[in-house]
């Protein structure tokens, strides 16, 4: 993940429930995500590089 620092939290809406970060209320509970594929042309070619399997 890279560096970056934010100022604001929002709320991440995640259904990946094999993932350490999601919540029982389908959300996303990391401190900051990345999200990859720097060459993604549409949606459907980026992805959660946050992502840690339970």
């Amino acid at each position: 993940m890279s560096d970056y620092s934010c100022e604001t939290k929002s709320c991440i809406a995640c259904n990946v429930q094999n993932c350490v970060y999601h919540t029982k209320d389908n959300a996303c509970s990391a401190g900051k995500i990345q999200v990859g594929n720097g060459s993604a042309n549409r949606a459907e070619d980026t992805c959660c590089d946050t992502f840690k399997a339970k």
